[in-house]
């Protein structure tokens, strides 16, 4: 019999944190789910716990790969859901009881592609104490406008470009977790993350998804809780961060010229922006000398990668702390920004 939800897991060296993970999936109110979980690889006990779970619950099913990667083992697992629709989850991340039970009432009854949710996140081993709550939108909607849902994909890129804009969205809409997707919807247009990224490939997933829906909407209760580890793919890479940010932007540009998008240059462009603001943070958090860093700062916010973006910051719908550092890189006061930067160290 064909599940409902087809459950999509990619386990790389997870064992920590892994058990956690499928329990709070068979803690679900929604029971009618399948769970494809990708074991990448992993040279830990995660490939034993995964076939332990599989061989006591038969809606569990193992892939075991070479590694390849997150975005590898999300498309080797999609290809295997047979699910009507389809959610990703991280295996050190934790969904709540009901989950299910809200993403598929809410797309249902809206007949939607995707629908999204909210999250919590926490600190590695952090109680629920300590989560942190993250609202995307300022009240849920359900909407089949092409601008409204192109305001979305915009969203996706920069969160300044909101239709629903909240404070208290944070930068992790991009991301495929805490997210329902019709899978109908991804096979008939060949959606899947990209290999040629290994930072925001999430993010032209969902812009691919975006692309080709019909209706999307959200509903403002948390899905899941997010645990924040510095050892992830988004705290380390093995390129330097500008040759990271060359290559989102080279996927990207080719994700809107591919798709006839030029309605997001704009957005494009403020999030590039917020990665220089990123990576000049990560530059004073250093132990580098101040005047190091000040040096090091006016060669950043100059190259050639980042000069043009810096240029359109007029242009830009820059809010919170973007806002204030893209004013004072634009108008070259780079010793005042690197004294607050400095200040705001660590």
């Amino acid at each position: 019999m064909t599940p409902k939800v087809s459950i999509v897991i990619p386990v790389y060296n997870s064992a920590k944190y892994l058990r956690e993970c499928i329990d709070s999936v068979l803690a679900q109110f929604f029971s009618d789910w399948e769970v494809v979980a990708v074991d990448d690889g992993s040279s830990d006990d995660s490939p034993a716990i995964l076939d332990e779970y599989a061989a006591k619950d038969s809606r569990i099913k193992v892939i075991h790969k070479a590694n390849g990667g997150v975005s590898a083992a999300r498309n080797d697992g999609l290809a295997a859901a047979c699910g009507e629709y389809v959610l990703f989850v991280d295996s050190d991340d934790l969904l709540l009881a009901n989950a299910l039970e809200v993403l598929i009432q809410k797309i249902s009854s809206e007949n939607a592609d995707v629908v999204f949710g909210d999250h919590f996140s926490f600190q590695g081993n952090d109680g629920p104490e300590k989560d942190r709550r993250y609202i995307f939108f300022n009240e849920p909607f359900a909407t089949s406008d092409r601008e409204t849902i192109i305001k979305i994909q915009q969203t996706v890129l920069y969160r300044g470009f909101s239709p629903y804009y909240s404070e208290r969205s944070g930068y992790l809409l991009a991301t495929p977790w805490a997210k329902l997707f019709r899978r109908q919807l991804l096979v008939e247009n060949g959606i899947r993350f990209p290999l040629s990224i290994s930072l925001f490939e999430d993010g032209i997933f969902v812009l691919r998804a975006l692309q080709f829906s019909n209706r999307v909407c959200y509903v403002q209760k948390p899905i899941c809780r997010y645990r924040v580890l510095s050892t992830s793919l988004c705290h380390a890479h093995e390129m330097s961060p500008i040759d990271v940010y060359r290559a989102i932007s080279k996927e990207v540009l080719l994700f809107i010229k591919t798709n006839g998008a030029d309605q997001l240059i704009n957005a494009y462009q403020s999030r590039f922006l917020y990665y220089a603001k990123k990576q000049a943070g990560q530059l004073f958090s250093s132990s580098l000398p101040f005047w190091t860093k000040y040096r090091s700062l006016k060669i950043l916010l100059n190259d050639p990668f980042y000069k043009p973006f810096v240029a359109k910051v007029p242009s830009m719908r820059l809010v919170g702390t973007e806002k204030f550092f893209g004013t004072l890189a634009y108008r070259r006061l780079y010793l005042l920004l690197a004294v607050i930067l400095w200040r705001r160290r660590g």
